[in-house]
C-alpha cells in the first residue's frame, strides 16, 4: 500500500490574518458603493474672502489698508473720480471719507491690477463705498474698469446727486473738481445817500393888486361919436367917463359926463 502523507495544518496567525481580510471584504461588499451609483465627491470648500482694515484715508479716492497679517496695501476706489484736497470740494470729501472709512473693516474686489490696485470696497453691512460717495456728492462717476450692473448702479448714484445739487454739484463747485474753490464774490456795503435838508421856506408875499390904468384921458377907439347928436342918435348919451365913445371933447364942462 502506498504511504499517505498527513496534511499540514495552517498556523494560527495565518488563519487569523486570512479571517480578518475575509471580514473586510465582506463589509466592503455590503456597505460599499455599487458601480452604478458611484459615491459623490465632497464639495470644494470656498476660500474665505480676506478682510482688510482701513488704516488711513489719503483723499476721497485712495486709502491705505492692512490685512490680518499686517501686510499693507494701497487701493484706489473703483468707478469714481474724487477731488484732491487742493481742489473744489476736496477738503469736504477727505473729511467725509475719513469719517466713513477710517478704522473700518472692508473687503475688496480688485478690478484692475495696474500701478495701483483699483477695487470695489465693501463694508461689513454690504455698503459699497464708491456708490455711497457718488450718492452723497463727494465724487464723480469715472467709467472704465466698471461694467454691467455695477457701472449702472454707480451712474444712477451720480445722477441722483446731480439732480439734487448735492455736494460738489452745488455751489460753489457746480460739478467742477479740477480747479481750486472759487473765491466768493465781494459784496460791497450798501451806500446810503444823505439828502441835505431843505432851507426854510420864507413866507410868500402875495403880489400887490394891479391897479388898472386910468382911462380919464383916453377913450375907446372901437366906438366913436363925432358929436353928441350921433351919441344921442345911437342911444348912448349921456356918456360917462370910461364908457365906450366918451371923449373929453364931448364933455364941455369936464364933469365926467358928456352929452347930458
Amino acid at each position: 500500500m502506498p504511504t499517505v502523507t498527513p496534511r499540514r495544518k495552517l498556523p494560527t496567525w495565518l488563519k487569523v490574518t486570512l479571517g480578518a481580510f475575509a471580514a473586510l471584504f465582506t463589509l466592503a461588499a455590503i456597505f460599499g458603493a455599487s458601480p452604478d451609483n458611484p459615491a459623490t465627491p465632497a464639495a470644494a470648500t470656498t476660500p474665505a474672502v480676506p478682510t482688510y482694515t482701513v488704516t488711513n484715508v489719503i483723499d476721497g479716492e485712495r486709502v491705505y489698508l492692512r490685512d490680518s497679517t499686517g501686510v499693507p496695501k494701497t487701493v484706489r476706489a473703483a468707478g469714481i473720480d474724487a477731488p484732491t484736497t487742493t481742489y473744489c470740494w476736496g477738503p469736504e470729501t477727505a473729511n467725509w471719507a475719513t469719517t466713513f472709512l477710517a478704522g473700518k473693516q472692508v473687503t475688496i474686489r480688485a478690478l484692475d491690477q495696474g500701478m495701483e490696485t483699483m477695487a470695489a470696497l465693501t463694508l461689513p453691512d454690504g455698503t459699497d463705498y464708491s456708490t455711497e460717495a457718488l450718492k452723497r456728492g463727494y465724487a464723480k462717476y469715472a467709467p472704465g474698469v466698471t461694467d454691467g450692473t455695477y457701472a449702472t448702479a454707480l451712474q444712477t448714484a451720480e445722477n441722483t446727486a446731480r439732480a439734487a445739487n448735492t455736494g460738489l454739484w452745488g455751489a460753489p463747485c457746480l460739478g467742477t473738481i479740477d480747479a481750486p474753490t472759487p473765491s466768493p464774490a465781494t459784496t460791497l456795503p450798501a451806500t446810503t445817500t444823505v439828502t441835505p435838508p431843505k432851507p426854510p421856506t420864507s413866507p410868500t408875499t402875495p403880489p400887490a393888486p394891479t391897479t388898472p390904468a386910468s382911462t380919464q384921458d383916453s377913450a375907446p377907439v372901437a366906438v366913436y361919436f363925432k358929436n353928441c347928436a350921433e351919441a344921442k342918435a345911437a342911444g348912448a348919451a349921456p356918456l360917462h367917463r370910461g364908457d365906450p365913445g366918451y371923449r373929453p371933447q364931448l364933455d364941455r364942462d369936464h364933469d365926467g359926463t358928456a352929452c347930458e
